[in-house]
């Protein structure tokens, strides 16, 4: 079997991380395993196992027909099997499908926002599902807003996964700050799902008279949101306390020098930073959206959306009970790589992919 990864983007972002790890995971287990790019290049290239085929299509508009036949020809080429078509990459595999029906398609939504998509969008994507084979799911909501929404029946719901790479080259970048202070970090882009003003709110009020700091990694898309974002950390009247480092290669080396990991979003799926946070050993506060809650179980805190006061006295809760803080922390790290492990997940994947090529 020869399954293609096909991902909009390589830099940092929850759905370009997983394109990477199920590129790498099935290379140990199938025939043939392939990434392509479509958009934008970016460093997480450079964790491709070398035995992972790759190719960059440099797209520079939506109907791009030198990228949308370059992907086609690869396909042909290298006898792709299936293609595994992530977030809103979508489009151009459905176009080449137009063109070279000869392969199954899937699509994996990773976004708890596809729910709230626009009348264009959702009736673009209700179009084009005619042509996927099968559609993944990161949680139970995103899988029946699939069935009841697209025109492909075939749904699978595949939890997320982390890889330990422990063994990668460590990085040399310190997180900025007092030394001893009690710190705080955000894995995520500069999108308005994210919330990250509901983040500052609650880190401002907590911050009051405490030795804390808030760390955010995360792409600045050079949007009015992100350009807003921006100037509410520069002019939060505690910027010596709250530091953006863009985007950052090995996060996990970064995630250990925290204590505290927090998802602040009003719109998730299941985020691969909160995985993350787990193999990093770091206790976690998330909202209550996507599957987040039950990930966490009774291992963190989980707080309601949009409500900056619940989040605050969440990170005052670990703040003023570090042995809270180390105890849910180890048991959300035991249970993160007990049941998020590639392998499960990827035994799935291939039953699932299997159960598609014998379908005509």
């Amino acid at each position: 079997m020869k399954v293609l990864q096909l991902i909009d983007s390589l830099r940092l972002g929850g759905a370009e991380k997983m394109s990477v790890s199920y590129a790498n995971a099935l290379a140990e287990r199938i025939e043939g395993s392939f990434l392509c790019c479509t958009r934008l290049d970016g460093f997480l290239k450079e964790e491709l196992h070398t035995t992972v085929n790759y190719v960059f299509l440099n797209k520079k508009s939506i109907l791009d027909t030198n990228a949308i036949f370059k992907l086609k020809n690869f396909i042909k080429y290298h006898n792709i099997d299936v293609v595994q078509a992530h977030g809103s990459s979508y489009f151009i595999a459905s176009l080449v499908k137009m063109l070279w029906p000869n392969f199954k398609l899937v699509w994996h939504v990773h976004n708890g926002a596809s729910e709230q998509m626009n009348f264009f969008e959702l009736n673009t994507l209700k179009f084009l599902s005619r042509f996927f084979d099968g559609i993944i799911t990161v949680n139970i909501s995103l899988s029946n807003w699939a069935k009841e929404n697209l025109n492909c029946k075939n749904v699978i719901d595949l939890p997320n996964f982390v890889l330990n790479n422990s063994s990668s080259k460590v990085g040399d970048l310190t997180l900025k700050g007092e030394a001893d202070a009690f710190k705080i970090i955000c894995v995520a882009n500069l999108r308005p799902e994210k919330d990250y003003s509901n983040l500052i709110k609650a880190f401002k009020e907590f911050a009051k008279n405490k030795n804390v700091s808030l760390h955010i990694i995360g792409n600045d898309l050079d949007t009015l949101y992100s350009e807003k974002i921006l100037k509410e950390l520069e002019n939060s009247g505690t910027n010596k306390k709250m530091f953006y480092y863009g985007s950052r290669r090995n996060v996990i080396f970064l995630l250990k020098q925290a204590d505290l990991g927090v998802i602040s979003s009003r719109s998730e799926g299941l985020p691969v930073a909160l995985l993350e946070y787990g193999l990093a050993g770091l206790c976690v506060v998330s909202t209550d959206v996507g599957h987040c809650k039950d990930v966490i179980k009774n291992n963190g805190i989980v707080v309601g959306k949009e409500d900056h006061i619940y989040l605050s006295k969440a990170f005052n809760t670990y703040y003023s009970n570090r042995e809270l803080a180390k105890t849910d922390a180890l048991k959300f790290h035991n249970d993160i790589t007990k049941k998020y492990s590639p392998s499960t997940v990827v035994s799935r994947l291939i039953e699932f992919y299997n159960s598609i090529l014998i379908t005509n």
